[in-house]
């Protein structure tokens, strides 16, 4: 099932939040070791979102129409 161009692109915002987040916290840690782990952190995620906008890009957006009385389930 192909997923919806929303629900990729919210998925890469979340990807890009950690990945900020991982990068802005990287400098406070006082292990050496630790700040190079969550810096590789950062960019696996940054190349995880990159992919996930391209599939994206070639999504379609599905409009799904209930009839009346049906609730989403």
């Amino acid at each position: 099932m192909t997923e919806s161009k929303e629900k990729l692109l919210k998925q890469v915002d979340g990807l890009l939040d950690l990945a900020r987040r991982s990068r802005r916290l990287s400098p406070l840690l006082s292990q050496e070791s630790d700040r190079e782990r969550l810096d590789r952190y950062a960019e696996e995620l940054e190349a995880s979102a990159s992919r996930i906008e391209g599939e994206a890009a070639s999504a379609k957006t599905f409009n799904v129409v209930r009839p009346a009385g049906l609730k989403a389930g």
